[in-house]
């Protein structure tokens, strides 16, 4: 074949396009590893900055350029949930573990997130399969603990109990306290239903798992109650002035109730006595409310309005105005409705509104307000977050 000399040209011609192409590519490689710590900084830099948004943005733009940044994907599905996009969080989480090249480290970690992403979403029961997956794994104790507040979440008792029980649920301090309330709310269910013999096992196993904790003490007076037991009731509640006096206006009323059909008017002096000693007790709506009733009870209307007058004089307080009143209008004899008992009776009416719109229980977690008093808050689930006190009594 005979030879073309133009192929002498073509040599350094495909030499200078291979030079060209060589150094192109090194100015993308360059460009995309400037860029890659550029905007992982400004990424760590919002979040350090507490603005989550913009941080997902610059870490968009880093997965983008680096899809195999295993952690940063971990980083944005997080970013993702702590947002409320748990449909995105979920989709980075989901891709993850469905990654072929992941270690089983990854992927176990990527399971776990998956999971709290479920559990954000209110998907429970795929939440829990992905906590269930991870036992023997160095995830373990973490997804116990989850599983253990999911059990909480569904109200399923007898599974917490068990759950609280295993190591690694939770620090032991706070899993007694889980205990306790377990058994409380099992105590409480018992009593509910009659079963009293069950609801006192609950109650002697509450009281195991956290002694000081006064819940179980509340519900054994009410056993005692149900049982026709005063004596024992009360036997149950006093200690709490000690104990726990912030927890005495959850049974004031009944613990009066309960001293008087133990020991008749007596028992009663004794206990408005006790509970006059409790601290902060004259400025609880429902202490001021169980005192001036059993003072009635016990010497007259007249009695519990002038003890009444004196507090509101000294402690202002819209419950004790609210009952005043009552007490007032009570007394006073029946008429055909002068001016003033009409007056009264609208300061009355408008007093009794602004109590019920005021007189909340609040969470001091999340803020959820209620009416009735709860051991674990319907808002964010934690136990012991209301102040077993109304807002009346923080207005004070």
């Amino acid at each position: 074949m005979e030879f073309e000399y133009w192929w002498l040209l073509a040599i350094p011609l495909f030499f200078g396009l291979g030079w060209i192409a060589a150094r192109g590519d090194g100015k993308l490689a360059s460009r995309e590893a400037s860029v890659l710590p550029h905007a992982y900084a400004r990424g760590l830099t919002f979040l350090l900055n507490d603005q989550p948004d913009k941080a997902i943005d610059a870490f968009v733009d880093v997965v983008r350029i680096e899809p195999e940044a295993i952690e940063l994907h971990f980083a944005l599905g997080a970013l993702f949930r702590r947002r409320g996009e748990t449909d995105r969080a979920i989709r980075v989480h989901e891709n993850l573990s469905n990654r072929g090249d992941l270690s089983p480290a990854d992927r176990d970690h990527a399971r776990y997130e998956l999971g709290l992403d479920f559990l954000k979403a209110g998907l429970i029961d795929r939440a829990e399969d992905c906590f269930n997956r991870l036992q023997g794994t160095d995830y373990a104790a973490a997804a116990a603990g989850q599983r253990l507040v999911i059990a909480q979440m569904t109200h399923d008792w007898p599974r917490v109990i068990d759950l609280a029980s295993q190591p690694g649920a939770d620090s032991e301090p706070e899993r007694a306290r889980i205990t306790t309330h377990a058994h409380c709310e099992l105590a409480d269910a018992a009593l509910a239903g009659g079963r009293l013999a069950d609801a006192r096992s609950h109650v002697r196993a509450a009281a195991e798992a956290e002694p000081e904790h006064p819940r179980p003490a509340i519900v054994l007076g009410q056993i005692a109650v149900k049982e026709g037991q005063p004596a024992e009731a009360v036997s149950a509640w006093a200690p709490l002035a000690d104990r726990a006096p912030a927890y005495v206006p959850l049974v004031a009323g009944s613990w009066l109730s309960a001293a008087e059909a133990a020991h008749g008017a007596d028992g009663l002096r004794e206990a408005i006595a006790r509970l006059q000693r409790v601290p902060g007790a004259a400025r609880s709506p429902d202490v001021i409310r169980a005192l001036a009733d059993a003072m009635a009870r016990l010497d007259g209307r007249a009695a519990a309005a002038q003890w009444l007058r004196q507090l509101v004089i000294g402690q202002p307080s819209l419950v004790g105005l609210q009952v005043l009143l009552e007490l007032s209008r009570a007394a006073q004899p029946a008429s055909s409705g002068s001016a003033a008992e009409r007056d009264e009776a609208a300061l009355l009416g408008m007093v009794r509104q602004q109590v019920d719109q005021a007189s909340r229980y609040i969470c001091k977690v999340c803020g959820f307000r209620a009416r009735t008093y709860y051991w674990q808050c319907p808002g964010c689930s934690r136990w012991d977050s209301y102040p077993p006190t109304r807002s009346d009594d923080d207005a004070q």
